[in-house]
């Protein structure tokens, strides 16, 4: 493809830089391009017809045909040759029993680690650090099949060092994960003083961690610890625990601050594109994807301070329709450019999941077999 070395010099690139104006044209010629070429896959190019939409005519990210994110648990949507694929991700199985299906080819492969690792370094910073993750090793098993839990593991992994797993399988527990509190003091004490990294899904990190620290009365000393957590908020919602609620308790089992509790919002569709929270509570859209809020009704983008449905636009795939692809979530576009953290670009907050919309998340899928009898 003839704007390879464009996508590659914006993921490799400072992000959140970019003027919004700036950021769209540079994006739109290269998924023009991308759209162009999934067509390959006749379920895609069916849809591009039935709807009118041509490629190769795309002048506005919003015109862009979009797939519903549920296709993936109907479809192959493989664009890429199928010898090519290394790798499939299944999001965990929900109500209906089926999972997303995402094909990856190396290529893809390579660009959604490292636009997760270019993203992570606005946050964070470029210095690897030790890494906790609340979760078990199985998690990362090497294996062609993937989980969207393990592919998160797997892009954090390579973000840090000396990983440390938290949780482990316990074939006597009927809720399969519990605490190593051993392993954990272990870590805490050979990293005391350093900048540590944690990371694990949110109902998990809860109903795992927190709640098991706090009823044996035990509190941690990693004052320099930085949490990022996504999925699970439908559950916790269901047992009234806010966010801030979540931040506080968290950061308390930690010894740290409620600011180094971070919330992130991402999906399996779309690995490699990562929103987390800056200091002001927003969103932001790194330079090499984009976010659209589509009014529930219309479908057409909202202005700020709108809500609508979260699409979500990614230029990292070319082994599968990554391009555009409308979730089941509800956001709020808040604004555009003027974020007081400084990044530029669309920001906007998520509010909740589209009303009767299956639970689709990990840690919401998670809370659910858990409860089952």
């Amino acid at each position: 493809m003839g704007n390879n070395n464009l996508l590659e010099s914006v993921i490799f690139a400072d992000q959140f830089g970019k003027p919004q104006a700036e950021k769209e044209k540079i994006l739109t010629a290269i998924i023009r391009e991308q759209l162009e070429a999934n067509e390959k896959n006749e379920n895609i190019k069916k849809l591009y017809r039935s709807s009118g939409f041509r490629a190769s005519e795309l002048k506005r990210l919003e015109d862009a045909t979009f797939i519903p994110v549920n296709m993936f648990k109907e479809f192959d949507l493989i664009t890429c040759r199928k010898e090519d694929v290394a790798r499939v991700l299944n999001s965990s199985a929900t109500t209906t029993g089926k999972p997303s299906r995402i094909h990856l080819d190396r290529d893809t492969s390579v660009r959604q680690s490292q636009a997760l690792v270019s993203t992570l370094k606005s946050y964070l910073g470029v210095k690897r650090r030790p890494v906790l993750i609340i979760d078990s090793s199985e998690v990362n098993d090497r294996k062609e099949t993937l989980t969207a839990r393990g592919a998160a593991v797997r892009g954090i992994c390579t973000f840090g060092r000396d990983i440390c797993y938290a949780l482990k399988r316990s074939g006597q527990s009927s809720k399969g994960l519990e605490l190593d509190i051993g392993r954990v003091l272990e870590f805490q004490e050979k990293h005391r003083d350093e900048e540590i990294l944690v990371y694990g899904f949110t109902y998990i990190i809860w109903s795992r961690l927190v709640q098991e620290l706090r009823s044996r009365g035990i509190t941690l000393s990693m004052p320099n610890m930085k949490l990022l957590h996504s999925g699970g908020w439908k559950k916790l919602g269901q047992q009234s625990v806010s966010r801030r609620e979540f931040a506080e308790a968290t950061a308390a089992v930690f010894g740290t601050e409620p600011e180094n509790i971070i919330d992130f919002y991402g999906m399996v569709e779309q690995v490699g594109v990562v929103f987390i929270d800056c200091p002001c509570g927003n969103k932001h859209v790194p330079d090499f994807a984009e976010v659209i809020i589509r009014d529930v009704r219309t479908l057409e983008e909202v202005k700020p301070g709108g809500t609508g449905m979260i699409e979500v636009m990614s230029a990292l795939g070319t082994s599968y329709p990554s391009q555009a692809i409308l979730t089941e979530d509800i956001g709020e576009l808040v604004g555009v450019d003027d974020c007081g953290c400084g990044r530029l670009g669309k920001y906007f907050r998520f509010k909740s999941r589209v009303e009767k919309a299956e639970t689709r998340g990990c840690g919401d899928t998670f809370a659910e077999r858990e409860n089952r009898p």
